[in-house]
């Protein structure tokens, strides 16, 4: 019966050891389960996104998103052709077509190589086909040149301050329009002039970038080469007298310009002469008294 008594006790503790330890354990679980999930709420490792965030764009991206690409865009060509007044009325055409138009006109050296030199603008997108229909027609080209300015940056810079000013403008109109003594009106009346003198410079530039922009530059120089066998008389004399006449003219000139030498020059013959004159005279005078 004893033995019995001490089985059965021992059987007791054993499960409440086991117990015991169970619930430590279920506890140590729970506190570590509230760290992670936070509230009780089990999280799921399948329904979460792990992947970063994705990077800000940058301030460049997001103007060059914004912002159309600004450029200017200027080039030369020359090139030789057979008949330098068919290439006028060719090249007028080509211009024409493209929506250009002819700033500047130069002729050089009409008689041996008669030379024409072009400045004409034309709209920026056109500007690489006006000159691939030149190309098509002239065939290969002495010289070619293109520079490509990107002005973005200064473009919206310009843009950006012209905003601030006008705001700094209209800020100024508000307090002008709540100004009570002549001292303060004068003050925000001579602030307002300074800054409209900005304004006005500001968009004398912005109006210069959009035209030079929305424009480009193209100088076309083309001539044509004529024979010169053999000296040709006529042809020299003309010359000749054509540089000698305008020697002639630039030596009367140059003779009008030293003038000053002139009256100086003539004021002492004057006195060197009436003192000549006076001593012949004295001269005279002896000679009829003795």
């Amino acid at each position: 019966m004893r033995i019995l008594n001490s089985i059965i006790i021992a059987s007791l503790v054993t499960c409440f050891v086991a117990c015991s330890s169970k619930s430590e354990n279920f506890s140590s679980s729970d506190k570590a389960y509230e760290g992670v999930g936070g509230g009780g709420m089990e999280l799921d490792a399948t329904t979460v996104d792990l992947t970063p965030p994705p990077a800000e764009k940058s301030v460049a991206e997001e103007q060059k998103n914004i912002t159309e690409q600004k450029l200017i865009k200027n080039g030369d060509i020359s090139f030789e052709v057979k008949n330098i007044k068919d290439t006028k009325t060719f090249l007028q055409k080509v211009i024409s077509k493209h929506k250009g138009y002819i700033s500047n006109e130069k002729i050089e050296d009409y008689r041996v190589n008669p030379t024409e030199i072009l400045t004409v603008r034309v709209p920026n997108s056109n500007f690489d086909h006006i000159i691939n229909d030149i190309g098509l027609q002239v065939g290969e080209f002495d010289s070619k040149r293109i520079d490509i300015e990107d002005v973005t940056a200064e473009f919206v810079d310009i843009e950006a301050r012209l905003k601030n000013k006008k705001q700094l403008e209209g800020k100024y109109q508000e307090l002008l329009a709540k100004a009570n003594n002549m001292t303060d009106i004068l003050k925000i009346e001579k602030e307002i002039s300074l800054i409209r003198e900005d304004i006005e410079s500001t968009e004398g530039r912005l109006r210069y970038l959009s035209n030079q922009v929305g424009y480009s530059t193209l100088i076309i120089t083309y001539y044509e080469k004529r024979a010169t066998a053999g000296f040709h008389f006529g042809g020299k004399m003309a010359d000749a007298l054509s540089e000698g006449g305008m020697g002639f003219l630039w030596f009367l000139i140059g003779m009008t310009q030293l003038w000053p030498m002139w009256l100086i020059g003539g004021l002492i013959w004057y006195v060197i002469y009436k003192i000549v004159k006076r001593r012949k005279n004295q001269k005279l005078q002896q000679k009829t008294i003795q």
